[in-house]
């Protein structure tokens, strides 16, 4: 049997994949340019693909719950409405409208925007918001005792269970009456929505027919009375403020753990909701 000398095994793969490559100054100086200029065309790309192709945000509020949770982070599909200044990180002021892919929103989807503006509240500006599209721009809408109507034409409700709601910012524990819901004029899928009992008949639930403006969007969240919407303190939504429409979830955390902590991920990530469409 022939015996292996380990020694010569160990200094064959040193030379062949640990050798350490003798390079001129010059030769130092153009690698190091070399290796730069990779770095950033790859951050250029990188950044290009997340203005205007895909993006992903961590879901801050329970407002579209049992939709989305919160914690969880949508793919968002930038290109679907097109380009405006609310593409880019921080809404650089570089140009205004939208172009490209323009009056491509349908009722139904679930959608990334920027709060409006509000002179009584402008530090509201920046924040991303996610809702679903009830009304396009020309639509009459209205609300009664929480039953959607769009020109005319009442949404689809069926009971589907009742469920208790812990709400984090009150501390109090609600119960919730969900139901799946059949948008009127939409080819969505069916989604499910929730009411708490003692809030159905709220002015938020019984809202006055308005038209959508032109140029405007009417939003509601599936959490119908934990969510503050086009009803209820956030108006119509500019067409603009667009930033995209959600199509899967690709992550989710419980509440409560910060994105840093990753020494918390793997007992708190929800594996059921991974690459779960959003519909």
């Amino acid at each position: 049997m022939t015996k292996i000398d380990l020694s010569k095994v160990k200094d064959y793969l040193k030379d062949t994949f640990f050798k350490k490559e003798e390079l001129t100054p010059e030769e130092k100086r153009e690698k190091l340019k070399s290796d730069l200029k990779f770095c950033a065309w790859f951050i250029v790309i990188f950044m290009l693909f997340r203005f205007f192709v895909y993006d992903w945000y961590i879901v801050p509020s329970c407002s579209m719950v049992p939709t989305l949770l919160v914690g969880d982070m949508p793919f968002v599909e930038k290109f679907a409405y097109g380009i405006s200044k609310h593409s880019i990180w921080f809404s650089p002021n570089l140009f205004s409208g939208r172009y490209f892919f323009r009056n491509n929103v349908k009722r139904g989807e679930v959608i990334v925007f920027k709060h409006p503006h509000d002179p009584n509240h402008p530090e509201n500006d920046g924040l991303n918001l996610i809702k679903r599209v009830v009304a396009l721009p020309g639509d009459r809408v209205k609300v009664e005792n929480g039953v959607i109507s769009v020109n005319g034409v009442k949404a689809q409700l069926k009971y589907k269970e009742e469920v208790n709601y812990y709400d984090y910012p009150t501390g109090h524990t609600y119960i919730i009456q969900r139901y799946e819901e059949k948008l009127p004029l939409s080819d969505a899928p069916v989604h499910t929505v929730g009411y708490i009992d003692e809030m159905r008949f709220s002015k938020a639930n019984n809202f006055a027919e308005v038209v959508v403006p032109k140029g405007h969007y009417f939003v509601m969240g599936d959490n119908r009375d934990c969510s503050k919407d086009s009803r209820c303190g956030l108006g119509f939504v500019p067409e603009e403020n667009l930033m995209g429409r959600a199509i899967f979830t690709v992550y989710s955390i419980d509440k409560g753990v910060k994105l840093w902590e990753f020494w918390r991920w793997f007992q708190n990530i929800r594996y059921n909701r991974l690459l779960r469409s959003i519909d």
